[in-house]
């Protein structure tokens, strides 16, 4: 059935072998991922400049950049909170290291919000189109895996025949 051929190929075009939708799905999937990969890794360039300042290794806990509610933030020990300015995302258990986002980014921040709804926006059209798609051959699907279940029953039952040296019968005339 060419047509399920086809769209099989649309399928796997856009998915990959783990289920995620794939950049290459649609031209806005791909710029708007492309998007936030240059959001984010500005985002880190200006964190990773802060951390690597010169009175950062005494201002912080861990000279790394994380992540706490989807917010890139960094770990500042609690008595240099006023120096970064910024949002408190998290504290540590001991309340010694706060997770700050540094004002700086709150705005790339935002931007990254703002770029990851539009990419689950796309995403979910992408899929609903797709779905649509195997609506419209469901009649023949259904078919398929009807035919596909008689030639399992047909399968099984040679194998068990194998299995078990069955022999097939041989009938009288009379």
């Amino acid at each position: 059935m060419p047509i399920l051929t086809a769209l099989q190929h649309e399928i796997n075009d856009c998915i990959d072998d783990n289920g995620a939708v794939l950049d290459s799905a649609s031209v806005t999937l791909r710029s708007i991922r492309q998007s936030l990969r240059s959001e984010e890794a500005t985002v880190r360039s200006k964190l990773e400049s802060l951390i690597r300042g010169s009175n950062a290794s005494k201002m912080l806990s861990d000279a790394i950049i994380t992540i706490r509610n989807e917010r890139f933030v960094i770990p500042v020990k609690q008595e240099y909170r006023a120096h970064y300015g910024g949002i408190v995302h998290d504290q540590s258990s001991s309340g010694q290291t706060l997770f700050i986002e540094p004002e700086s980014i709150v705005q790339l921040n935002n931007e990254i919000g703002r770029l990851k709804v539009k990419e689950q926006v796309e995403i979910e059209r992408i899929l609903l189109e797709l779905s649509s798609k195997v609506q419209e051959v469901s009649h023949e699907l259904f078919i398929l895996i009807h035919i596909l279940g008689d030639i399992d029953v047909i399968l099984a039952k040679a194998k068990y025949g194998q299995a078990n040296k069955c022999t097939k019968p041989k009938m009288n005339d009379e």
